[in-house]
């Protein structure tokens, strides 16, 4: 044979050679501008614990409450001793009456020139002086008497009555129930969305109550979640577990197309999918992405959209203009793994 042909046989082989047609999944980007509800376990915590102390020292002659007592703003909880500071008031009492009478007395002579001005002066003084000291022994009398400054209830009481405390040591520990909190612990997907909460509240022993952010701790522990706290519309145990509900509207953040993650691949640091195009062929699309949520699917904002197919399983072995044939996935394909 001759070598035109065996050219013209080789080229008649390549040209009738069979396309190679590949298997593969496909899936329908889904909208994320709906709203998505988040479930966390939570724990109910006391607004804040306050310690409650005398501003005098002295021996405790009375405690009114117990552990466990609920109380009121201004409620009456503990007393110290008062005679010695009853005496202190009863002798600044007598001293100032003595030299109010006697300041009467020269104001009398002065208003006839009868005494020096700067005699009066002194008197007027003097007088001054013992009302202040008369004042500050009053106080500390007032100090013996012990209410709690909010509405609470109380933790633990650290004295009996009979002994003996200094000024500012405290004598028990007051629950401030003014307004409980719940404390969530969530992961960074859900944290970084908070801004576009649309509603949030807790159930506990079947009854719903409103949830209102209050304060973020903006350093993830140990375990990588963040720690968020709740202001609770209504009155629930401290130690409380709840089931917390947050409720986070379409945003910037949310907006955009899911797609699984695995559909996903790069070149050259670029992210990429494949599309089956018009006549089932692919072709690949750089995408745009803002993130990965935590149940494994990523979120497109540029690059396709809701109607592409977009190719989820056999991206691998793909390349650009391949042909391919789209499959339905089948019981024993676990995982969308062809």
């Amino acid at each position: 044979m001759s070598v035109a042909g065996l050219l013209a046989g080789c080229g008649h082989d390549k040209k009738n050679e069979e396309v190679k047609v590949r298997s593969v999944m496909t899936v329908l980007p889904q909208n994320r501008q709906e709203s998505a509800v988040k479930n966390f376990s939570g724990v109910v915590k006391e607004n804040s614990t306050v310690s409650l102390s005398f501003r005098t020292p002295g021996q405790i002659s009375r405690i009114l409450v117990k552990e466990g007592s609920r109380v009121r703003r201004g409620q009456l909880v503990a007393t110290l001793d008062t005679k010695d500071y009853q005496l202190q008031v009863d002798a600044a009492q007598t001293q100032y009456d003595q030299l109010k009478n006697e300041v009467e007395r020269l104001r009398k002579l002065h208003e006839i020139n009868g005494l020096p001005g700067n005699d009066f002066e002194k008197a007027t003084s003097g007088l001054k002086q013992l009302s202040i000291q008369l004042q500050n022994a009053k106080n500390q009398l007032s100090y013996t008497q012990l209410t709690a400054p909010v509405d609470g209830t109380i933790q633990k009481v650290n004295f009996e009555e009979a002994e003996m405390v200094s000024a500012g040591l405290p004598v028990m520990d007051l629950i401030d129930t003014r307004s409980m909190e719940v404390e969530v612990n969530m992961p960074d997907d859900v944290y970084r969305l908070l801004a576009n909460t649309t509603e949030a509240y807790c159930l506990a022993a079947g009854q719903r109550y409103t949830l209102h952010k209050k304060s973020v701790l903006a350093k993830a522990d140990a375990n990588q979640l963040f720690t968020v706290k709740y202001a609770i519309d209504g009155q629930l145990s401290a130690g409380v577990n709840v089931d917390v509900y947050i409720e986070i509207g379409g945003s910037e953040t949310l907006s955009g197309l899911s797609i699984p993650a695995h559909a996903i691949f790069e070149d050259g640091g670029t992210p990429y999918v494949w599309v089956v195009e018009k006549g089932d062929v692919v072709k690949r699309h750089a995408i745009e992405l803002s993130g990965v949520d935590s149940e494994g699917m990523a979120v497109v904002v540029s690059g396709i959209s809701a109607n592409d197919r977009v190719v989820k399983a056999g991206v691998k072995a793909l390349h650009e203009g391949d042909k391919v044939k789209v499959v339905t996935q089948h019981n024993s394909n676990v995982g969308d793994l062809l």
